[in-house]
């Protein structure tokens, strides 16, 4: 069963687990995904208002008629939005530190793109860090870290391979360190203010767990 985070006549929330796609992909030959999950589990058709990485955990909104899909798509783009990442970095960073580095598209075309970044707690070299973005592009906290050599780790497209390597071996890490913990927005119909909470997945608190220097909490 995939965990209901919020659900009411117009949208569903759920916390998607890491190694599920959102939804079925061409370059892609697995036939399961959370969009058909979801829409079994709650008996209606829902409609993709983001994406998460596939690898990825956490929060994902769905609605359930195309009008209400697209007053969340534009919900998202006001600035009172605010979208919440957990994520483990390469290297101890600044206590705080943003990237504006714009980020091209597979055509090549540059986009604006908007993160912040604020540190947690440094375990076993690495930082744990509170991400949010400001823009939606396509893996853009990866791309974003990977630019200022502090990868994500278990990152196997932009990270460190040996970092990488060491963390499973040593402490099993289960996959990337990236999870959606919150999304903050008006709701798309009435414009009531609406947080979505997903507690860390429990693979990655486990992990954590397992290191020598374990953070005392994840978000003081």
């Amino acid at each position: 069963m995939i965990p209901i985070l919020h659900r009411d006549d117009r949208i569903v929330a759920v916390d998607k687990p890491g190694g599920l796609l959102v939804h079925r992909s061409p370059a892609s030959t697995d036939s399961t995904a959370l969009l058909q999950l979801v829409r079994d589990q709650i008996g209606a058709f829902v409609y993709p208002v983001h994406r998460l990485d596939r690898a990825a955990s956490g929060v994902v909104l769905f609605a359930l008629d195309s009008d209400a899909a697209a007053a969340a798509q534009a919900r998202l783009h006001e600035p009172e939005t605010e979208k919440l990442y957990l994520v483990l970095a390469r290297g101890v960073t600044e206590e705080r530190f943003e990237s504006r580095r714009p980020l091209h598209t597979d055509a090549g075309r540059a986009q604006d793109a908007w993160t912040e970044f604020r540190r947690v707690a440094v375990v076993s070299g690495c930082s744990l860090l509170e991400v949010r973005l400001h823009t939606g592009r396509r893996h853009q906290i990866r791309r974003h870290l990977a630019h200022l050599a502090h990868q994500v780790v278990g990152d196997t497209r932009y990270g460190k391979g040996r970092l990488n390597q060491s963390f499973r071996e040593r402490y099993g890490l289960p996959r990337m360190f990236l999870h959606a913990r919150r999304l903050k927005l008006a709701h798309p119909t009435t414009g009531e203010s609406l947080v979505i909470d997903a507690p860390l997945e429990s693979d990655l608190a486990a992990f954590l767990g397992r290191l020598p220097d374990p953070p005392d909490e994840l978000v003081p």
